[in-house]
């Protein structure tokens, strides 16, 4: 199989390192052919990744705490991901289900093609944003538009971005939450750009850690992996002490 014309950047921070385990075992079985994947964190891991995945430090962890989220992916964007549009994922945001390759790939070429696209939901978060409509057809794809000012029109679900319309958005000194929400009014007051999503949801996942922490592997009703996993991933997961909590 040929591999992607894109790549992945997964971001994440030393307190969540482990969740890396569980996103790669799950990618690998989820995403074929597999990208390449740049993970993006501070201390390097101390077990081993996947032979597609490349760990790339901004730094220390100290010197970008929480409320300075956007500091390091900004550092990422100018000094490790020179790709013009790439995937966006954090690293609590596990496929849940094939993910549709084929989709992905046609969706990278048309925001290739359309530079004013800024982003593309993967998921079915613009799917069900307030004030969707259809945009176009890319063949089977039904491409659909999220309106400026929506709720979350800069979500950090995962998504493909284009590199220099994500670094436009971004300031320094907001935490992932604020990007999404302030980050909403600066993207939606660009009338340069658009915002797009499908109705065939090319990425299935669940949010891991919802309410980032991860005792919440051990809260059945909490977790939403543990609602939506199938059995066999869920006893395959266990049993290698991937959903054990960590400090």
């Amino acid at each position: 199989m040929t591999a992607p014309p894109y790549r992945v950047v997964v971001t994440t921070s030393d307190k969540y390192l482990p969740a890396l385990r569980p996103l790669a075992w799950l990618m690998e079985k989820y995403w074929k052919p597999m990208p390449e994947v740049v993970v993006c964190g501070f201390t390097p891991p101390d077990f081993d990744l996947p032979e597609k995945f490349k760990f790339v430090s901004v730094g220390k962890q100290e010197d970008y705490p929480w409320d300075k989220w956007s500091d390091a992916v900004i550092h990422l964007l100018h000094h490790h991901v020179p790709d013009e549009v790439f995937v966006l994922i954090l690293e609590d945001m596990w496929p849940m289900r094939m993910v549709n390759t084929r989709a992905l790939e046609m969706l990278y070429h048309y925001m290739i093609q359309f530079e004013y696209v800024a982003r593309i939901d993967l998921t079915t978060d613009r799917l069900y944003a307030h004030g969707m409509v259809d945009y176009a057809a890319l063949s089977w794809i039904d491409l659909i538009k999220s309106m400026p000012g929506s709720p979350y029109h800069c979500s950090l679900s995962p998504a493909m971005w284009r590199r220099e319309h994500l670094l436009s958005t971004l300031i320094p000194g907001e935490n992932a939450h604020q990007v999404e929400l302030q980050g909403t009014t600066r993207l939606s007051h660009n009338q340069d750009v658009i915002v797009l999503g499908s109705r065939q949801c090319p990425y299935r996942n669940c949010l891991a850690l919802r309410g980032g922490s991860s005792a919440k592997l051990e809260d059945d009703q909490a977790l939403a992996f543990k609602k939506m996993v199938n059995d066999a991933d869920l006893k395959a997961l266990t049993e290698l002490g991937y959903l054990e909590p960590w400090e």
